[in-house]
């Protein structure tokens, strides 16, 4: 039986539960940030926030299509490199406009990352336990989940109420996992390069 658990996808795997676990980090606490440092009402934070996730849904159907057309490992390190940058932008935002529109931009190379890991993951696993792998990755996310909120509130009481060294905190994990993206031998393989007419399909089948 070929091995699962090769080095190449222990890393994906790592770094994709440390991308969700910096992520995880400070969205439990967001509503309670905007309320406390710009005074924002339920509303303004909802609308505030909604753009990450409106942002993530629109970037992902064309992060396959990319993924497919350039080097992977090249799209995987941007989108980790543009997802771990924009925490600093929540710590240099100083009003509440700014820091809404950091965090919609924050839902692009999130969005484009999961793609692209989760394509990077399939091809450093071996075929005959594709499936098997498959499932430990999306597990990886579940506990990074289940993880994230708990250990946020935590830090935020040993950091004294610090949002800022929480945001800083995220940053390092996101480092973490971009250095672990870089590290990952993928198999060379052709992009494509036939030219056909772009339709809806190739980017929502």
């Amino acid at each position: 039986m070929e091995k699962l658990w090769n080095r190449n996808y222990i890393r994906i795997l790592t770094a994709n539960f440390l991308a969700y676990l910096s992520f995880m980090l400070i969205v439990p606490l967001m509503p309670l940030y905007l309320s406390e440092t710009f005074g924002a009402d339920r509303q303004t934070i909802g609308i505030a926030l909604a753009g990450y996730t409106v942002m993530a849904l629109m970037a992902r159907p064309f992060s396959g299509y990319i993924v497919d057309t350039f080097p992977r490992k090249t799209v995987l390190l941007i989108c980790n490199f543009l997802f771990m940058g924009l925490f600093l932008g929540y710590v240099a935002a100083g009003s509440l406009t700014l820091f809404a529109i950091f965090r919609t931009l924050h839902g692009a190379p999130f969005g484009s990352f999961t793609v692209a890991a989760s394509t990077v993951a399939i091809d450093v696993l071996p075929s005959s336990r594709r499936t098997e792998g498959i499932g430990y990755y999306g597990l990886s996310n579940n506990l990074a989940t289940a993880l994230g909120p708990v250990v946020a509130v935590y830090l935020l009481e040993w950091l004294d109420g610090s949002y800022r060294a929480l945001f800083a905190l995220s940053f390092a994990v996101a480092l973490a996992g971009l250095l672990l993206s870089a590290s990952i031998d993928l198999p060379k393989r052709e992009t494509v390069k036939e030219k056909k007419v772009i339709s809806l399909d190739r980017f929502f089948l």
